[in-house]
């Protein structure tokens, strides 16, 4: 299974090329931009969890091949996805001197969180609260792209 065309509906997708960490910031940038109607906490948890997921993949497989963003209102949460070419599984370990906090980090910002394999790599994607309290979802002005 591939990520297609009809599975996209409500993405808002990031094609991404190069396997240069620096390539990351432009992949942070453009998820900053759709995020801009979120209060500072929820967008800065979305952006780290961002972060820690591009991050992995360029340790673990080739670098990612898209970040994917998606938004839903009720009950107010945010979606975040970045798909690589390896089939390896990202696992929570110990911490050690050579790493293993970013999936701890992650875990603890979602509410829930995976992977998805298919004949073309993984999905590895976090899924969080974004709801001020006491107020409505704030509206994603941003729109898909």
């Amino acid at each position: 299974m591939t990520w297609a065309r009809d599975d996209q509906a409500g993405w808002q997708i990031l094609d991404v090329t190069g396997r240069d960490r620096a390539d990351s910031a432009s992949a942070r940038h453009w998820a900053e931009a759709r995020l801009a109607t979120l209060g500072e906490p929820h967008r800065l948890d979305v952006l780290m969890v961002i972060g820690e997921l591009l991050d992995n993949a360029y340790q673990h497989a080739d670098g990612p091949t898209q970040v994917r963003l998606h938004r839903l209102a009720e009950p107010c949460e945010i979606t975040v996805a970045v798909a690589d070419t390896s089939g390896s599984s990202p696992r929570l370990r110990v911490p050690d001197d050579h790493g293993g906090r970013g999936l701890l980090l992650v875990d603890q910002l979602c509410l829930a969180w995976g992977a998805s394999y298919h004949d073309d790599g993984k999905v590895v994607w976090g899924r969080l609260g974004c709801a001020e309290p006491g107020l409505a979802c704030p509206k994603d002005e941003a729109g898909p792209s």
